[in-house]
């Protein structure tokens, strides 16, 4: 199962003692973060997270997507002009990786993720708060081309 943290949530959600980052190191569903693009430089930016990143590389639970694999995806989105939000790089990274969940607390990214006009199926989910969405950490179907173990 395959992740995305948006920045505003990067702190938190893989800080020290989150369920996220426990996830992130266990077992169940053969766990990945996915990033790419504009997102890795925006994660590199705090000094906890970018260690974090690199321990998720060493563990083989990181799925980078190159900058050059999400631009025609960018350029798609831009010409549509149906998103709301301004995390277009967020966007296509799922669209062209396949990650179908986003951890974000940006109400315009949610909308354009769950638009299926924008996020064609599977449709998205979005986790924002642990204690209602920490089962969408548990759920284990193919995602972003990963079995569930």
């Amino acid at each position: 199962m395959c992740l995305i943290v948006d920045a505003n949530l990067s702190s938190t959600l893989l800080g020290e003692k989150s369920d996220v980052r426990k996830w992130l190191l266990g077992q169940q569903g053969n766990p990945r973060l996915v990033v790419g693009g504009l997102l890795t430089l925006e994660l590199r930016k705090l000094d906890h997270v970018r260690k974090f990143l690199v321990v998720l590389q060493q563990a083989g639970r990181l799925r980078q997507c190159h900058a050059e694999s999400l631009e025609g995806e960018l350029k798609k989105l831009g010409k549509q002009k149906i998103c709301t939000s301004n995390d277009l790089h967020v966007l296509a990274l799922a669209i062209v990786s396949g990650a179908r969940t986003v951890a974000t607390n940006d109400e315009a990214l949610i909308r354009d993720f769950k638009n299926p006009k924008i996020m064609p199926s599977p449709r998205g989910k979005v986790y924002r708060k642990p204690s209602i969405h920490r089962k969408l950490l548990g759920h284990t179907p193919v995602s972003c081309g990963v079995k569930a173990k």
